[in-house]
């Protein structure tokens, strides 16, 4: 198979994948995916593999949201019992 006869993966498979791996709205992912593709594409030189840097930025940016939640949560809590709550 030559190059030229890979074709790239379907996008939504692709979020739809993303979305049941980290239990996530499909139209959140939807949503990260386009953004992150049109930020790459940009600057790629080479977009064959394009989705495989998507789909990294997605789960990164994905990982930095819940990592956010879950830092803002300790501190509501701590707050709390700060508080004698």
């Amino acid at each position: 198979m030559s190059v030229r006869e890979i074709k790239p993966p379907d996008q939504q498979r692709l979020v739809e994948y993303i979305a049941e791996q980290c239990h996530e709205p499909v139209d959140k992912i939807a949503f990260l995916y386009e953004q992150e593709r049109a930020k790459l594409a940009k600057t790629a030189r080479i977009t064959q593999f394009l989705h495989v840097f998507v789909m990294r930025h997605v789960r990164e940016i994905l990982s930095k949201q819940r990592l956010s939640a879950a830092t803002a949560k300790a501190e509501l809590d701590a707050a709390s019992i700060g508080r004698g709550n």
